[in-house]
């Protein structure tokens, strides 16, 4: 995460007295770090974890580990996909297998699990595959890299902006129920929403 921020004193946090108690609920519990998972074998957790930390540029572990939480938690639903291209494995298959590949490719390329690297050498590993110019054929003849790449970005972007410290971050006001947003008008805001540095 850079040093800069553009609403350091903002918190959308302070706000939750003016939510709902459901609302209150759930936003509160993101902001809780999470370790158990349904789906995700521990180690698979942790790797993902350091993988989402390079895709995000964060490292709080707040945050790292609700986007694990959230992924595990969609990978262990019996609810569907909405759709899948074809000869794309179905999500729960495409993760394992994705996740054994990023290790695979790792020890090609440098000689050691992905958790051991540098941040740099990380995001080499993530480039290669987000490209599918990988090494470690054998590892990905199930899943093609671009596949598991496009569905994990996706999924980590997702589950990063639903965070309420990265709301915080990008002075996102968060629910408005009951309250709701009155000033709606372009270059006007409610004087409960975040103030960038100047104004």
């Amino acid at each position: 995460m850079a040093k800069h921020r553009r609403y350091p004193a903002y918190d959308v946090w302070e706000e939750h007295a003016n939510w709902d108690v459901h609302t209150r609920q759930i936003v509160g519990a993101r902001k809780m770090p999470q370790v158990a998972h349904s789906y995700l074998l521990p180690a698979e957790a942790l790797l993902l974890q350091a993988i989402v930390s390079v895709l995000v540029d964060d490292q709080r572990l707040e945050v790292l580990t609700f986007v694990v939480a959230h992924i595990d938690e969609s990978l262990a639903s019996p609810v569907g996909e909405s759709q899948r291209k074809v000869g794309v494995p179905e999500k729960k298959q495409l993760y394992r297998l994705g996740l054994a590949g990023v290790e695979a490719e790792s020890h090609a390329e440098f000689g050691c699990g992905f958790g051991a690297l540098s941040a740099g050498d990380q995001e080499q590993v993530l480039k290669r595959i987000s490209g599918g110019s990988v090494k470690e054929q054998e590892a990905w003849k199930h899943a093609a890299a671009v596949d598991f790449f496009k569905k994990l970005l996706h999924d980590t972007v997702q589950a990063y902006y639903s965070h309420p410290l990265v709301w915080s971050d990008i002075g996102y006001g968060g629910p408005a129920y009951p309250r709701g947003y009155v000033r709606v008008e372009k270059g006007l805001t409610d004087p409960w929403e975040a103030k960038a540095n100047g104004e």
